[in-house]
């Protein structure tokens, strides 16, 4: 049964804006992981930014839509977006677990977000639904708190070699009694955040190639993040 499972990555946040951090973090998982498709999945609202209030819907919409458009076998889903509440990424793997019952998914984190993974509503359910990979740095310890190991009921880990084309060292974390794990792997990430990029453009400072040349096309077009930005669109 599970051989004859789509491998799907999903990869959410809010996007505010996407950036090319985001991108080289999916396309590494989608290569080292054989994943048939990565889709981007929007947040209305992060529950771990209330206080931070995002450009709207429509704009980030489309900066993805513009982000997306060359990568082939990335996709966007607004299921999070027509909610119109505080988004949980519990009840979007929920959700696509009963629409796409012949989807394998696997949630693909950064290392600084994994982190935070045990404050995530119902975080211990997680791994009922995916897999999760973790991209770190290179020379980081890939390891695993205990105190996550024991929350999400892990195996002691294991390394493995990937059998991409790309030479990767993998660290598996499976979960006791279920066919899912937390892969550990190693990239070269690149050091840009969205908050970075916020404030670099109210600040009047450089963004090239930090996120797509279409995607800084639209956001000076309309004038988003900056002290004179026009209003959001709804």
């Amino acid at each position: 049964m599970a051989d004859s499972l789509k491998k799907i990555g999903l990869i959410g946040g809010t996007f505010d804006p996407v950036h090319n951090g985001h991108l080289h973090l999916a396309l590494q998982a989608q290569k080292l992981f054989d994943l048939q498709k990565v889709i981007f999945v929007p947040a209305y609202r992060s529950p771990h930014k209330l206080d931070l209030e995002p450009v709207s819907c429509e704009h980030r919409l489309t900066m993805l839509t513009l982000a997306l458009e060359n990568q082939p076998g990335f996709y966007l889903d607004k299921l999070e977006i027509n909610k119109n509440k505080v988004s949980y990424t519990i009840e979007t793997l929920k959700d696509l677990n009963l629409l796409h019952p012949d989807w394998e998914i696997f949630l693909i984190l950064g290392a600084d977000a994994f982190k935070e993974i045990d404050t995530w509503k119902q975080s211990s359910q997680l791994l009922d639904f995916c897999s999760i990979l973790v991209g770190t740095r290179p020379g980081a310890e890939l390891n695993i708190p205990t105190s996550i190991q024991h929350k999400f009921s892990l195996d002691e880990p294991k390394r493995q070699a990937c059998h991409s084309s790309l030479k990767a060292e993998l660290i598996v974390f499976k979960k006791r009694k279920k066919n899912t794990q937390v892969i550990l792997f190693q990239i070269s990430p690149l050091d840009i955040s969205s908050n970075d990029i916020r404030q670099r453009i109210f600040n009047k400072e450089e963004i090239k190639n930090l996120l797509p040349l279409s995607v800084d096309n639209y956001i000076m077009e309309h004038r988003l993040y900056s002290n004179d930005s026009s209003p959001n669109v709804t």
